[in-house]
Formats: C-alpha cells, structure tokens, sequence
C-alpha cells in the first residue's frame, strides 16, 4: 500500500488546485490536503479532486478534515456525501477540527 501521492489539477499552464491522499490515519485512505486556487474555486475543482481521490483510494473508507470556520469546505464534503465522524479540539486555539468520513465500497 502507499503511503501518499500527491494529485494535480493545471489549467492555462498553471496549478490551480492540489491534493494530499495519504495512508497514516489508522491505516486509512486520509485527504490530508486539498487546495484550491481562490480563482478557481466554485468552478468544480474541488469535487474533481475529491472524486479523484475516492476512485483511486486503497482503502474502504475515504477520511478528512477540516476547521469548524471552514465552511466551504465542509459544504464540499457534505455536497459529496461525507459524514461528520468526530471533533478534535485544541488543534488550532478556539477552532476545532471536524473529521469527516465516507464509506466507498
């Protein structure tokens, strides 16, 4: 099994979004980063990517997370079908961190 693999996305000869799918959360497929380019954002990278990861993911569940005043984010993972799994506070001072999950197979 891997244990991560960075993914692309380029358009006009630039990088306008990214993705870290790793392997080091419990043995699980985990999205440890997904970025997009403010430019670009609303425009579907995001779920091009999250659905990229989700075909190629080693595991039969897809984690991730994201802070609580993130709520693009979670509207993303929502729109895709993830469910919230847990809180982790005391990450980042007065904002905690959501952990959401999806069943793949």
């Amino acid at each position: 099994m891997d244990t991560g693999n960075c993914f692309v996305v380029e358009a006009h000869q630039q990088v306008v979004g990214y993705a870290v799918l790793e392997y080091t959360f419990y043995a699980q497929g985990f999205i440890s980063l997904l970025y997009i380019h403010p430019n670009y954002r609303g425009q579907g990278v995001g779920t091009m990517l999250v659905r990229y990861l989700e075909s190629v993911c080693q595991t039969p569940k897809l984690f991730t997370s994201t802070n609580l005043s993130n709520v693009a984010m979670q509207g993303l993972l929502v729109k895709l079908g993830y469910m919230l799994s847990g809180v982790i506070h005391h990450l980042d001072q007065g904002d905690p961190e959501l952990v959401f999950v999806k069943a793949l197979r």
